[in-house]
């Protein structure tokens, strides 16, 4: 990158907050940074403008990191909904749209020891292939590929691959799944919702009334000892995205280990290091021993997409 400061605002629209901050995209610094839940503005156009507003650095441009599927379906809209708000004249300010598990991609060679850490496996090599795994809202993939001195990303639809189960229990659940769809994949089971479902249909296998709980309180019940249908449900999620992590490592060489992103697999951080965990990883007949050497890692940084949509900037602006 460049020597010479350049300076621009960057978001991350996630699907429960939005954050935004200032970077100088040639040293990927992240200031004047701010989280906000995603209704506490009208829309992302409002909050962008608003934060513009307050801040007293001039940007020469603007990234937008969004979920896939979130608000911002087309940058040029976005740009002329800003320009329109901050009269930016006949110069606006350019405005680029970025998947936020691209951005995420983008900003993995540029994390450090402080916005990783190693949950098992053995030492990274930084140089070999890697992948992201995103759970959230939806199941992502990406993998991440060394060619010619730089890393080229690759989004895949990974999280569509159907659900495999292993034992006749699973077979129950997915058979169970197929009540209200008529293709189960692995996203069904490994996301927010897949989470929930499952949870449900446990309670009612125990007899138990259905409780509507969240993603994040099934865990803290399964963690905190108080539920233990919400424990065996984090359970299989956990058994279900070990064996999931393992298929990734295997189909995109990742020996430059797999990143685990979103909020469920920082809140299940204690379930990820389990022993049970790694042996499901590694479950993988004769490539098992391939596996072992394989790290397993959990992105815990806050601002990783905002530092992807500076380096999206600083390829685009050149």
């Amino acid at each position: 990158m460049g020597k010479l400061a350049r300076q621009a605002i960057v978001a991350d629209i996630g699907d429960t907050h939005t954050r935004l901050a200032v970077t100088d995209y040639d040293r990927l610094s992240i200031d004047h940074y701010v989280q906000f839940e995603n209704n506490a503005f009208s829309c992302v156009t409002d909050a962008v403008a608003a934060y513009i507003r307050s801040t007293p650095v001039a940007s020469s441009a603007i990234g937008v990191a969004v979920i896939n599927g979130g608000p911002v379906s087309d940058q040029d809209r976005l740009q002329h909904d800003l320009a329109k708000q901050l009269d930016w004249g006949p110069s606006p300010v350019p405005v680029l749209k970025v998947e936020a598990l691209d951005a995420l991609a983008l900003a993995l060679p540029y994390l450090t020891s402080h916005d990783t850490k190693v949950i098992s496996g053995q030492k990274v090599e930084a140089k070999w292939p890697k992948a992201i795994i995103s759970i959230g809202q939806a199941l992502g993939v990406t993998s991440l590929t060394p060619v010619d001195g730089t890393w080229s990303a690759h989004r895949t639809h990974a999280g569509s691959i159907s659900f495999a189960p292993q034992t006749r229990w699973e077979f129950e659940i997915l058979e169970r799944i197929r009540c209200d769809t008529d293709y189960v994949s692995v996203e069904n089971l490994l996301s927010d919702a897949g989470l929930c479902h499952l949870y449900e249909l446990l309670l009612e296998s125990a007899g138990q009334a259905v409780r509507g709980l969240s993603a994040s309180d099934i865990i803290d019940a399964a963690l905190n000892g108080s539920d233990a249908v919400a424990a065996k449900a984090a359970d299989s999620f956990a058994t279900w995205l070990a064996r999931f992590a393992g298929d990734i490592a295997l189909l995109y060489d990742a020996r430059g280990g797999i990143y685990l992103w979103g909020p469920i697999p920082r809140r299940m951080e204690r379930r990820l290091k389990a022993e049970l965990f790694r042996a499901a990883f590694e479950a993988k007949g004769r490539r098992s021993s391939w596996l072992a050497q394989i790290p397993i890692l959990l992105i815990r940084s806050d601002d990783a997409v905002l530092k992807g949509a500076a380096v999206a900037l600083a390829r685009h602006l050149g």
